[in-house]
């Protein structure tokens, strides 16, 4: 069935509009402080990263929970095509994110809803296909993907809006846009409604639950995984990841208490900021603590009570090693880290109350009863002296991992869908 034009037609007809105006409103933000000149380059499709050579997935996150789904969706696709590429936009107000970047993929705002800065973002990145998450659907950006003949994907996120990104209403306009998609997953039978009514195939139509944020587990050296759990043997262990210097007095209190019970405890302890660690193993010597940076081919001693790694460089190890992590950045205004690879990777998560760049995270982990928060030292040191017991840990680690793998079954139909068209593109298929 045909695509009702006329509305499309209509709304592009009464949205053109000169690229000197759009560009001069950037510029009064970027003069006023209220945007970065980067930003309104990108924006405006100027100066945009080089096109990697291959297979390009372009990932929309329209809304700010659709940010980190689209990351996971990106690296489940990259696992099993090593040679694909990834470019994730992110909605308007929506700040690019900090969450971090899978390889191989580029993060960026959107552009802007001008038909010539869409054309020329197109033409620069020319996708394989359009993923579009979380709603929010931009007319002019999605009907010039269909047009150019990207293929599209939309897919509900928590919270979904399937409304249109647009200023006033445009009646007809919406059913138009649904139709520009090739494929639509659904959370359930109700949010397929307007899809169907929209005129789009029924088999194009699959209710997969949620595309939700989770856990994308870091990588780690099994080898090294190894060798290093037959260096600590039946040593208890835990791990403090991504402390600010203004944290470690805390930590190093926690530890010296929980060391009261559990003599033969090691902590492992990851820096934020790997200019502090001269300064951060004087102070555990100070608190008669022995300390030393780990050295890759070097063995953990077994009188060593405190061993330093440098940051995120070999976090998806320890979360595996230790029953138990603290999750760093938080005990002091920092705005924590993200939780979902510690949980992913089975390790039980205290954290402290500063956790608002990740809140949403963390909010959802505590209503599972999946994390334990605490305010200082002492409180971190009870909660590390109750989770050694293994079924207490095992309790909490489990319901983190639940959350973390809950979007893995709608992750893996919405990869498999994608996977397909981009063999049917690399076989000269549309």
């Amino acid at each position: 069935m045909a695509r009702p034009l006329l509305p499309l037609f209509l709304y592009k007809s009464l949205n053109r509009r000169s690229e000197a105006r759009l560009s001069g409103r950037l510029e009064r933000l970027v003069a006023a402080g209220q945007l970065a000149p980067e930003l309104r380059d990108a924006r405006l499709a100027w100066s945009l990263p080089a096109r990697p050579k291959g297979q390009l997935i372009w990932l929309h996150a329209a809304t700010a929970p659709s940010v980190r789904p689209a990351m996971e969706l990106f690296s489940r696709v990259a696992e099993d095509r090593a040679a694909v590429r990834g470019l994730v936009t992110v909605g308007s107000g929506n700040p690019v994110t900090s969450v971090d970047t899978p390889e191989d993929c580029v993060v960026g705002p959107a552009p802007e809803e001008d038909l010539a800065v869409i054309r020329r973002f197109l033409t620069h990145w020319d996708p394989d296909c359009l993923v579009w998450i979380g709603g929010r659907f931009r007319p002019l950006l999605i009907d010039a993907a269909r047009e150019r003949g990207v293929p599209c994907l939309s897919i509900d996120a928590l919270k979904p809006a399937l409304q249109l990104d647009t200023s006033t209403p445009f009646p007809g306009l919406r059913s138009a846009i649904l139709r520009c998609f090739d494929h639509v997953f659904v959370a359930n039978a109700e949010a397929a409604v307007p899809w169907r009514r929209a005129g789009l195939d029924p088999d194009a139509i699959d209710a997969v639950g949620f595309l939700e944020e989770g856990g994308m587990a870091p990588a780690y050296d099994e080898e090294v995984l190894e060798r290093r759990r037959g260096e600590i043997g039946t040593r208890p262990i835990w791990f403090a990841a991504h402390v600010r210097s203004g944290e470690v007095g805390e930590v190093i209190r926690a530890h010296k208490r929980a060391l009261r019970r559990a003599h033969r405890l090691l902590l492992v302890l990851s820096l934020a900021d790997c200019a502090d660690m001269p300064r951060v193993l004087e102070q555990f010597e100070s608190a008669n603590l022995s300390a030393a940076l780990l050295d890759p081919e070097t063995p953990i001693p077994e009188d060593l009570q405190v061993l330093l790694t440098h940051p995120g460089k070999r976090d998806g190890l320890w979360y595996r090693l230790a029953p138990v992590s603290f999750l760093g950045s938080s005990l002091t205004p920092s705005g924590g880290i993200d939780p979902y690879p510690a949980a992913a990777m089975g390790s039980a998560i205290i954290h402290g109350p500063h956790v608002a760049d990740v809140a949403a995270a963390y909010d959802r982990l505590g209503k599972a009863k999946a994390t334990r928060k605490v305010r200082d030292g002492y409180e971190l040191g009870e909660e590390i002296d109750r989770l050694l017991a293994p079924d207490q840990a095992a309790l909490l680690a489990a319901a983190a991992w639940n959350i973390s793998s809950s979007g893995a079954e709608a992750t893996d139909r919405v990869g498999a869908v994608i996977e397909e068209i981009l063999d049917r593109r690399e076989g000269g298929g549309t």
